[in-house]
């Protein structure tokens, strides 16, 4: 049920889905924009959002050092914003955009402001912790204060200028002080509908094409810079430091995340479209399993670890050359379930109406 506390310094939407890592969902914008797309009346499942905003199918990976930023949506295409319009526009809403870059704080505020007022929650970048997507919810001090949900709200590293809202709800007035607040986005409801299957498939193609972008692998190419990586034994020893151990193991698994959560809901998505395409069915079922497979493959690259867990005991294990071999295995298994799964993609956007 929507509600809202407000007068003329503040206005707080009570009720919004809370976002957060779990079974429901690894990827944070397409769960941002399934809670707000909600909260505003618009139908939309978690793997309509991964699907259609293209993040289901995304891969990418730095060649040049262990990047923990490879799992970002916002590197799904090339060009930065088109995950967010993408998935916006799916919606059916339309898409506005305003970045940290030569804009000011007020902008900000008044950018956000008039959407809260409105009853609509805002998808931003930051405001707590690195660049990933959160949700702002309302607004005190004229909007020098912000409340919302944010996946990393509960870090102790990331919140100690962070306080809570009896709802739940961060609250921080530090918000344009991190660094890392680089966007804000909107989302309103427009008459362009949702976007159809044979579009979100052509979107897909271009995220799964391999390609090179500056120094990132994106794609099926991602495949292979990952396996370098993961092969590469003069990167590792068993009695390297644990911090480097870390970022080298934490980068791994946010690949493997990256495959485990887009994959398998690329899957459920591609079930709900055999059932529209009954023409079609056997080809949208043959890429759901593609995709499927690929979500088993990601548990047991987890196993030859020792666990999903980030602890010393799988970092000790990454640095062994025995479960990087089996883990490269893993990886290229993967690999040809994806590109298996691509060209039938390929086959159903030339057939579809």
């Amino acid at each position: 049920m929507r509600s809202s506390e407000a007068n003329q310094e503040q206005m707080i939407l009570l009720g919004v889905p809370r976002v957060q890592y779990g079974p429901e969902g690894l990827t944070p914008f397409p769960a941002c924009l399934r809670a707000c797309a909600n909260y505003i009346g618009i139908d939309v499942s978690y793997d309509y959002a991964m699907a259609a905003s293209g993040a289901a199918f995304r891969l990418t990976w730095d060649e040049t050092q262990w990047n923990l930023g490879n799992v970002d949506s916002v590197f799904t295409y090339d060009d930065p914003e088109r995950v967010f319009r993408q998935g916006i526009e799916s919606t059916g809403c339309s898409f506005r955009f305003l970045g940290r870059e030569n804009s000011t704080k007020e902008e900000f505020i008044a950018f956000i402001k008039p959407q809260i007022d409105k009853g609509i929650p805002v998808i931003a970048l930051g405001i707590i912790g690195p660049p990933e997507a959160c949700i702002v919810t309302g607004y005190r001090n004229g909007g020098n204060t912000l409340l919302g949900w944010n996946f990393f709200q509960d870090n102790p590293e990331l919140n100690r200028d962070v306080t809570f809202d009896q709802s739940g709800y961060f609250i921080t007035d530090r918000w344009w002080d991190n660094p890392e607040t680089l966007a804000v986005m909107a989302l309103e409801p427009a008459d362009t509908g949702k976007a159809d299957v044979k579009t979100i498939l052509n979107n897909a193609i271009d995220a799964m094409t391999g390609r090179k972008c500056g120094v990132y692998a994106k794609g099926l190419l991602a495949y292979e810079a990952w396996i370098k990586a993961v092969a590469d034994d003069s990167d590792f020893s068993e009695d390297m430091i644990m911090p480097l151990l870390a970022e080298r193991l934490f980068t791994h698994d946010d690949a493997i995340d990256c495959i485990a959560d887009g994959r398998y809901n690329a899957a459920k998505f591609m079930k709900k479209a055999a059932e529209q395409y009954p023409e079609q069915r056997a080809l949208f079922e043959k890429a759901s399993t593609y995709f499927m497979e690929i979500s088993k493959v990601s548990a047991k690259l987890y196993e030859v670890l020792g666990g999903w867990e980030r602890g010393e005991k799988q970092m000790r294990n990454f640095a062994r050359a025995d479960v990087r071999k089996r883990t490269v295995q893993l990886i290229r298994e993967a690999k040809e379930y994806d590109e298996k799964a691509f060209a039938i993609m390929k086959q159903l956007a030339d057939c579809l109406k």
